[in-house]
């Protein structure tokens, strides 16, 4: 699961900015295990680090294995990653509350009729949208209620209301 980006490095001691991606920053504690990789144009094997600690105010993050801003510049513009395995054990979900990789995949459907399924999601002016891809076109649900009625894992499903009309808008 993608956690953010790594921007610059800040500092003597190797902090790096850190773009979240998503609103769970439980899983960054110290000692939990993290990826780092970039995609730019040849994209690399991940490098594995062990959070020491994030600043959730400055948006900073320290990692065991850098110590310095030398190190640090090395993972600038990286992606910033954990197992899907780990970060379900380290972000504590409420009923209702999803882990963006929870719902890629899913079919989003409104009364019986599947409109598309979820290929990505991101978040825009603090609203979270789903992409939805059918067999026409690509276009985009805020996942609020006014469109959203339920979430079944199980079925592997997301139920919506007036979502078709934006299919149709689009």
């Amino acid at each position: 699961m993608v956690v953010g980006h790594l921007g610059r490095a800040v500092g003597l001691k190797g902090g790096l900015k850190l773009a979240l991606e998503g609103d769970f920053i439980e899983c960054l504690q110290s000692g939990v295990r993290a990826y780092a990789y970039h995609t730019a144009l040849k994209p690399t094997s991940p490098i594995s680090l062990s959070i020491a600690r994030f600043e959730a105010q400055k948006k900073l993050i320290f990692f065991e294995e850098i110590q310095s801003l030398e190190q640090a510049k090395t993972l600038a513009c990286s992606v910033l990653a954990m197992s899907q395995e780990d970060s379900l054990k380290y972000c504590p979900l409420r009923e209702g509350e999803f882990l963006y990789f929870q719902l890629l995949g899913l079919q989003v459907v409104e009364k019986e009729e599947v409109l598309g399924v979820v290929v990505r999601i991101e978040r825009l002016a603090n609203t979270d949208y789903l992409f939805v891809q059918n067999t026409q076109k690509t276009f985009l649900i805020p996942y609020i209620d006014a469109y959203i009625v339920r979430v079944d894992l199980h079925s592997q499903r997301i139920h919506t209301h007036n979502a078709k009309g934006l299919l149709e808008e689009s």
